[in-house]
């Protein structure tokens, strides 16, 4: 995913298999897969980005208009990149606007504003989905059809880099502190 196009390539020989073509050239997130699909943050400005659910597999040539078979327009992520559970896609815009959709269609299954500022990507297990704000903010929320609150924890420093798992351990890191957080 890059500037005014996604690509994907041959891994042997570099070859250019397929490409997808949008407007703007400052993608940040990560490509999320699954279902057959690819997720894809087209970039450009806050307020410009769209997310796109791309069909995977067949792709050749240009599949700009042939394989994308829904776009999220409002309020998509720009910095953090979603987290996928199960049938459900789970998007933060930057200004704290929390999406939860049908990864098959794209159809909101429920939406809840939270408040602050957001860059870091969502975390997903199983059961849970972790995202933190700027201000140091991790909030925890149940992964599921409907939003419930599970714990929200505040660090010192701002949080702008995503998390990290190791084994069984949570890494965050701030502007001023680096945290192993595990039982």
């Amino acid at each position: 995913n890059g500037a005014l196009m996604a690509t994907g390539h041959d891994p042997r020989t570099g070859e250019e298999l397929w490409r997808l073509r949008y407007k703007d050239d400052s993608t940040i997130s990560r490509t999320i897969t699954g279902h057959g699909m690819m997720f894809i943050n087209t970039g450009g400005p806050p307020g410009g980005s769209e997310l796109w659910a791309v069909k995977q597999g067949d792709a050749t040539g240009d599949i700009t208009d042939s394989h994308v078979v829904w776009k999220m327009t409002e309020n998509p992520p720009h910095e953090s990149s979603p987290v996928l559970v199960g049938d459900l896609l789970y998007s933060m815009h930057d200004k704290g606007h929390l999406t939860c959709l049908n990864a098959l269609t794209g159809e909101v299954v429920w939406y809840e504003r939270i408040r602050g500022n957001y860059g870091a990507s969502l975390l997903a297990t199983d059961k849970h989905i972790y995202f933190s704000s700027k201000k140091g903010t991790t909030t925890v929320i149940e992964a599921g059809p409907e939003y419930k609150a599970v714990a929200t924890n505040q660090l010192e420093g701002e949080l702008w880099a995503s998390p990290a798992v190791i084994d069984d351990a949570l890494i965050l890191r701030t502007k001023t502190h680096l945290y192993r957080i595990e039982e």
